[in-house]
């Protein structure tokens, strides 16, 4: 045991030699500063400044507690069980925020952690490297040194009034907080707050600061039985009101049920005029000046000054300092949102896309809250882009709300009303009635699509008949038709302009080579006619391009390819022998020729034969042997041919030996049996 209080009390003497610098990385800031570890007794208090939180009683089982409050706002009485918590005086204005850690029955005692909303003290104060601030009067006197800084980080040496130092190194755009020691025991956790807004390294960085509601370090544990010793030091004043005050505006400010009035009277840069009204009697006017600590109003209870001013809105960031309890009534402002949607261009083509902005501004003097932003999409049209809608938390006065941007596509022709932007939100009057207020922005009108029809271009010449092929010669006039036809649609809308067809006639025709066309609308035929002259001979097809701008001027160009052929080659004379029947003359002569050369020529002369005899005399067609005569004569004609046919093969067929019997002169003598074949061909023969 002894060796482990050892080490943790060796682990406490490293840390408290160790350099107390803290790397701030999140920009997540604390809502409240803390004191923890608030141990009470039965009857014992807590006493922070003005306030004395007491443990009067508890039930039997020590499951519930009861605590008592002892404020500027009077006193108020609390039950927690286990976990639970008060707000003092109420939710809508909390000074102190409670929690019951636990109940300890063996010792009779509970565990409170205290907690106050921090507050913003110090607004956009700028620093450049070495300078140094301190907290304004009525707080402790904690300075604030920026010791370096670059682009994106900070480091802020800290010292508190008791001489302890601490190092913050903060990124931009986030925070870090200093404990404040209020006794041996207890620390104010986050008691003062830095928020780096910028940072630069070439200039002054700017910082918010941020200290508790109540600001009071004056803490002590009295327990039961002790006297609580009066108050030292004269009653502390506290920041009751740290916002924007408009030239003219008169913020009600209630001390001891006296209510004093600050109102705005003018603004220049760096200084305000503001007169203070006890009732309406006037006490005065004073000019305060950014920067300075805060100023002590005659005869009156307040502290004054101002954090920026704004001379183009007319208004500063005002501070007010009262004794503690002291009630600001809020001013509550109207919004004023104007919204306006557009689109650039106005006039597309269906293909294209439509980009449509939303612009909000709030020209009024009151915030607007929970602000949404309907964008409008007409039946016509599809959202291809971003989203419909949009949500603002907050929407300060005098401030423009980035663009919102969403593009829709269009899916017909005609001319078209996008509609009205609806914004609904809250400001100060609203959240009082708890009803949303909406605004219009003007329709937008005049939305303009086009697109091009599908455009048809046939052609056909003429040299003594019309078609897509004729034949001509040179020096002939052919006469060239074109037909240009745009497909159905809305003629209003779908159309094309300075349409041009332009003709490839090459070097063998001659004619005009660019035929202007103009505008065709959908659902028109246009029908052009040109002559062309053949200058020479050759097969000439006839190439055409259709240029055309469409409703907005884009240029657009259709090669239509060979749409006409034109030959003016002249035909070839082709000699060819062509087979013809024989003369009256030479028909017996073939007849003849014709029957010897066939295998069977009987069926044929027979045919013949009755041909003949329907042209020979009557009286020779009455004589019996007549036919039989011819037939006669028909058939010795035949085999006539057949013996000449005969001799023909034998005269060959001899002249065959003689070439064989003459083919060896000389050589050997012939052994036997050689002459067989010869015998034996001419036995055929």
């Amino acid at each position: 045991m002894k060796k482990a209080i050892a080490v943790i009390l060796l682990g406490l003497m490293v840390f408290s030699l160790a350099p107390m610098v803290q790397l701030v990385k999140s920009a997540t800031m604390p809502d409240s500063a803390s004191i923890t570890g608030v141990s009470l007794g039965l009857k014992d208090k807590a006493v922070l400044g003005p306030f004395s939180v007491q443990f009067v009683d508890v039930n039997p089982n020590w499951s519930k507690i009861y605590l008592q409050v002892d404020g500027p706002q009077g006193p108020l009485r609390y039950v927690l069980g286990q976990d639970g918590y008060f707000l003092y005086p109420n939710s809508a204005n909390v000074y102190l925020n409670v929690s019951l850690v636990w109940i300890r029955y063996d010792t009779k005692s509970v565990l409170l952690e205290m907690r106050s909303p921090l507050q913003r003290i110090l607004q956009g104060r700028e620093l450049n490297v070495g300078d140094t601030i301190t907290l304004p009067q009525g707080f402790p006197q904690i300075k604030i040194k920026l010791t370096s800084a670059s682009d994106d980080q900070a480091t802020f040496l800290v010292t508190m009034p008791y001489g302890d130092t601490h190092t913050l190194v903060i990124d931009e755009g986030a925070g870090g907080g200093v404990s404040y020691k209020l006794d041996d025991t207890h620390r104010y956790s986050n008691y003062m707050y830095i928020q780096l807004v910028s940072s630069n390294k070439n200039g002054p960085v700017t910082v918010d600061v941020y200290v508790p509601k109540i600001a009071s370090t004056d803490f002590k544990i009295i327990k039961e039985g002790g006297e609580e010793k009066p108050p030292e030091t004269p009653e502390q004043t506290v920041l009751v009101y740290n916002g924007l005050l408009y030239v003219g505006e008169k913020l009600p400010v209630e001390v001891d049920n006296t209510t004093y009035y600050v109102k705005m009277v003018s603004t220049i840069p760096d200084v305000v005029k503001v007169e203070v009204l006890k009732g309406d009697q006037s006490l005065g006017t004073m000019l305060l000046e950014v920067g300075d600590i805060p100023k002590n109003v005659p005869n009156t209870p307040l502290q004054l000054s101002v954090q920026s001013v704004e001379p183009d809105y007319k208004r500063a960031t005002l501070r007010v300092y009262a004794p503690m309890g002291t009630e600001v009534t809020p001013i509550l402002r109207q919004a004023n949102l104007v919204a306006k949607i557009d689109a650039i261009p106005k006039e597309i083509m269906l293909t294209d896309d439509l980009v449509v902005t939303i612009n909000v501004q709030n020209l009024g003097r009151g915030d607007a809250y929970d602000v949404n932003v309907a964008a409008p999409i007409p039946d016509d049209f599809e959202l291809i882009s971003m989203t419909k809608s949009w949500t603002l938390k907050n929407f300060p006065a005098f401030t423009n709300m980035p663009a919102l941007i969403y593009v829709l596509r269009p899916t017909k022709v005609g001319e078209f009303e996008i509609g009205k932007a609806i914004v609904t939100f809250y400001d100060d009057k609203s959240l009082e009635t708890g009803k949303k207020r909406v605004v219009y922005s003007q329709p937008l009108k005049g939305i303009k699509v086009y697109n091009i029809p599908a455009i048809d271009v046939s052609a056909q010449a003429y040299n003594g008949t019309w078609g897509n092929y004729v034949t001509a010669s040179v020096n002939d006039t052919v006469k060239l038709k074109f037909e240009i036809r745009a497909s159905e649609g809305n003629p209003d809308y779908e159309f094309i302009k300075n349409a041009t067809l332009l003709l490839d006639l090459s070097s063998n025709l001659d004619g005009q080579p660019v035929i202007e066309i103009g505008t065709i609308r959908a659902g028109e035929v246009k029908t052009l006619q040109l002559d062309l002259k053949v200058l020479r001979e050759n097969l000439t097809n006839i190439r055409a391009t259709l240029i055309y701008l469409d409703p907005l001027g884009g240029q657009h160009r259709l090669d239509l390819g060979n749409l006409v052929t034109i030959n003016s080659i002249p035909p070839k004379v082709i000699v060819e022998e062509v087979k013809v029947w024989p003369t009256p003359e030479e028909l017996p002569k073939y007849v003849n020729e014709t029957l010897a050369g066939m295998e069977d020529p009987q069926p044929l002369a027979s045919e013949l034969a009755n041909i003949s005899a329907y042209y020979l005399p009557k009286e020779e067609q009455s004589n019996p042997w007549k036919p039989t005569a011819i037939a006669f004569i028909i058939l010795a004609v035949i085999l006539a041919g057949i013996a000449y046919k005969y001799w023909d093969e034998a005269e060959k067929l001899r002249e065959k030996l003689e070439r064989k019997k003459h083919r060896r002169p000389g050589g050997l003598p012939k052994k036997e049996g050689e002459e067989a074949p010869e015998e034996s061909e001419i036995a055929e023969l």
